[in-house]
């Protein structure tokens, strides 16, 4: 769904009611909101390897950007990634054929595994999976949100909540241990109840390797999201400008910025990149 209509038929204001299983039709309160956008939130995580894009991963420190762009796959429920791009250069037609050899034959080999080795290779591909989802899916439970209004990010109309850690959370993870040192913001889209950004900035010390490393203030997290299918958003964009003090004597900043473009549902994009192989 798009924007709404300046005005609304009282027919389409009552299927509008039924549609967001709402009756009698009221406005939502800020908890409402944010426990429907937890819920579109694992939804859209839950939708995510269903579909390939085009991923670019660039990486600044001391003064030097470099950058991979490859596709991201999913091949028999685990990923894979196919070369596309080094600091924005594509890959030559000599590399491109032999990654499209590679990847048949990767194909190829994942049919030919015992049921133990397929089991072994879906469970490694959760965990890291799990591991890299954590600050994402954490931000509804170790976080409180407060409703400050409504506005537009980046076109789109959304709620707009105030972001601050939740008073007695005892974080088990990595990623619920930095949330318990940033403030930030979070917006909501209207229509579809779906979080399409999230900003935060860490504020105190976060120890997240016991004495070895902490990330300091100043460190910032943003995360966006796009819409794919009228009720799926997936991750454009994750930056992190991290501060990091290590041992409490070095100190050091970096940055990395993920973007994801070109969704495509998975077995579509596999598909052709299969069928050039087969043409190679």
């Amino acid at each position: 769904m798009g924007k709404r209509p300046a005005a609304w038929s009282p027919i389409a204001s009552a299927w509008f009611c039924l549609a967001m299983a709402v009756s009698p039709c009221r406005a939502l309160d800020a908890n409402e909101i944010v426990e429907r956008a937890a819920a579109a939130l694992r939804a859209d995580w839950a939708a995510d390897p269903t579909y390939a894009c085009a991923e670019r991963y660039s990486t600044q420190k001391g003064g030097k950007t470099s950058s991979t762009t490859f596709e991201d796959l999913m091949i028999d429920g685990s990923d894979y990634h196919f070369p596309l791009a080094v600091n924005d250069e594509p890959v030559s037609p000599e590399r491109r054929k032999a990654e499209l050899i590679r990847l048949k034959e990767e194909v190829e080999r994942r049919r030919s595994e015992s049921a133990q080795q397929r089991e072994a290779r879906i469970a490694k591909w959760k965990k890291a999976r799990d591991d890299n989802g954590e600050l994402l899916l954490d931000f509804p439970g170790a976080l409180d949100f407060k409703l400050l209004g409504e506005g537009v990010k980046n076109g789109v109309p959304a709620y707009i909540f105030s972001a601050t850690p939740k008073p007695g959370v005892v974080a088990k993870t990595r990623a619920q241990r930095v949330l318990t040192g940033v403030q930030g913001k979070a917006w909501v889209e209207k229509d579809t109840l779906h979080p399409i950004a999230i900003e935060c900035t860490v504020i105190k010390p976060v120890p997240i390797y016991g004495p070895l490393a902490s990330v300091m203030p100043g460190t910032e997290i943003e995360i966006t999201m796009t819409k794919v299918a009228p009720s799926v958003w997936l991750i454009d964009k994750v930056s992190f400008r991290l501060n990091l003090s290590k041992l409490a004597l070095f100190k050091s900043s970096s940055a990395t910025i993920s973007t994801y473009t070109q969704y495509r549902p998975n077995t579509v994009e596999l598909n052709e990149l299969l069928a050039e192989a087969a043409r190679d």
